[in-house]
């Protein structure tokens, strides 16, 4: 019985004592890191209209050991956006160093709330953090497709040295492409019974880039052509242009992965109810930039020659 008592009593003394150090440790863990709080900003809205981001509707993230290939265990996962936004809280290590991957896409389920480990499912893209690429789908890509828009940024060498909240905007790694017509020419057609139906869009577009710079994977793009998709003709949405007072009516739309500034072909068919090809546009050295939009408008239908392009930096009616 007093062997029992003892090793009974042993047995106690050290289940207190690895209590002792397990609470020692994470005291120590908690002195030694820090809360830190990142919000992904894409911007705010002033009105829905087409193509301007408000497809987007989740977030992935992941946290690596600053210059690491690997994201850190644990620190990846999924978010939702709420009024353009998502916050992701963490605790991280003082004194140490990180960089942060996020990429906002389109999901046809997303989630409710943040998940570690959450499952990363973009419509149009495939997301490999531990490859460090975000590489783009065009299987049976259609023109007009709001969908394919997305939105990326990678903090670079983030030191933690205390509790700290900071907000990171967003961009397009693609350039958004839009043909307008002038409203004189939208009548003038519908006038005409110009019935248009369809619009099918051929453009180059690179496949692959790195979500930790941003290069490029191919040393060429490739042509893409995004199927005959309905057109946007119809809907009572606008394109704005900076500096313009007059507005054009959407005759379709995509976007392209782009290099930081480059020039391409662009092809556009035109179909009407019945599928019969009415016509096609044709423009040459189109001039195509990273996160800006690429506007062709003018007179399209009705006098395909004028036209006029025009290259801005803009996203929901903020310029920089």
């Amino acid at each position: 019985m007093h062997i029992r008592i003892n090793l009974f009593m042993s047995k106690f003394f050290h289940a207190i004592l690895a209590v002792v150090v397990l609470f020692t440790t994470s005291c120590m863990k908690e002195e030694n890191s820090s809360y830190v709080t990142l919000t992904a900003d894409l911007g705010g809205i002033e009105s829905r209209a087409i193509a301007d981001g408000t497809t987007v509707n989740q977030i992935a993230w992941a946290v690596y050991a600053s210059g690491n290939d690997t994201p850190l265990n644990n620190l990846w996962g999924t978010m939702p956006l709420s009024n353009r936004q998502a916050t992701l809280d963490l605790r991280l290590a003082n004194g140490k160093s990180y960089d942060v991957v996020f990429f906002a896409y389109y999901t046809e389920n997303p989630s409710q709330t943040v998940e570690i480990h959450g499952e990363i499912n973009p419509l149009y893209y495939d997301l490999s953090f531990a490859d460090k690429s975000i590489t783009v789908k065009y299987d049976n890509a259609t023109a007009n497709d709001e969908k394919r828009d997305c939105f990326w940024h990678t903090v670079r060498g983030m030191k933690v040295e205390g509790a700290a909240n900071r907000t990171f905007k967003l961009t397009r790694p693609l350039a958004q492409l839009n043909l307008g017509v002038t409203e004189t020419d939208y009548n003038t057609a519908l006038n005409s019974e110009f019935r248009i139906a369809n619009t099918e869009i051929t453009v180059d577009s690179y496949t692959k880039f790195n979500i930790f710079d941003g290069t490029l994977s191919e040393l060429k793009p490739t042509t893409i052509t995004f199927a005959g998709a309905q057109t946007p003709l119809y809907s009572d949405e606008y394109l704005v242009i900076d500096g313009q007072s007059e507005r054009y009516k959407y005759l379709a739309t995509t976007y392209l992965l782009v290099d930081q500034k480059c020039t391409s072909n662009v092809s556009v068919k035109i179909w009407d109810n019945s599928g019969f090809e009415l016509h096609t546009l044709n423009y040459s050295f189109v001039p195509f930039q990273r996160n800006y939009r690429t506007n062709i408008i003018g007179h399209l239908l009705t006098n395909p020659n004028l036209f006029t392009i025009v290259v801005e930096k803009k996203f929901d009616g903020d310029s920089e």
